[in-house]
């Protein structure tokens, strides 16, 4: 009988909010020089001050879903690909063990997002957390599904608004332009699951 192989990730120690702020920042340094482009470039492409990017790979700004957005279509990529660290081959009949003491990288405006998977996985599990509102259009290739843990959510998927509460649950297929909020004064927790793109 094969081996299984456990995978796990060194998550941020309790108390120390900066670090995962750091990896990811590094992450994005690591991708933009790769990518041959200067921090002022890449800041252009994203439109975000150079400041800020620079903060953002240094590890003293926390960044929004959206800036994140905007970072990752500038560098050729996605937020979840920036959000998980590469760990190489991925073992077959391998696994990975989340730790939930790890702090988040970035938040949603009101609230973190926790990310559950920290390795390049085929899928990525995310909490939100807070309340949101629905200025953003998003429109990706990954396909998304989302499942209400507590609280209301309104979904927009083009022309449709569907109101979810805990419990409910959607799936949309990549190219879907969609956003979502929460009603007026309301606060949720989301479970949102969304595909990881491998290149071949």
């Amino acid at each position: 009988m094969p081996e299984t192989t456990v995978t796990t990730s060194p998550m941020p120690a309790p108390g120390d909010p900066e670090s995962s702020s750091r990896a990811l920042g590094a992450r994005i340094r690591a991708l933009r020089k790769s990518r041959g482009m200067t921090l002022t470039q890449a800041a252009t492409e994203a439109e975000l001050s150079h400041s800020f990017l620079s903060q953002v790979e240094r590890g003293v700004e926390r960044l929004s879903m959206a800036s994140l957005f905007r970072i990752a279509r500038a560098l050729g990529t996605t937020q979840q690909a920036l959000l998980t660290e590469d760990a190489g081959e991925r073992p077959s009949g391998g696994f990975h063990i989340f730790r939930g003491e790890g702090d988040s990288p970035v938040d949603a405006g009101t609230g973190p997002v926790t990310i559950l998977a920290q390795q390049h996985a085929r899928f990525v599990p995310m909490i939100f957390s807070g309340s949101f509102t629905d200025a953003t259009w998003w429109q990706h290739d990954e396909e998304e599904f989302i499942f209400v843990l507590e609280g209301e959510v309104i979904v927009v998927i083009d022309e449709d608004e569907i109101s979810l509460s805990a419990g409910d649950s959607t799936y949309y297929e990549g190219g879907v332009r969609h956003k979502w909020r929460t009603p007026e004064g309301a606060t949720c927790r989301v479970l949102v699951v969304k595909e990881q793109q491998h290149s071949s």
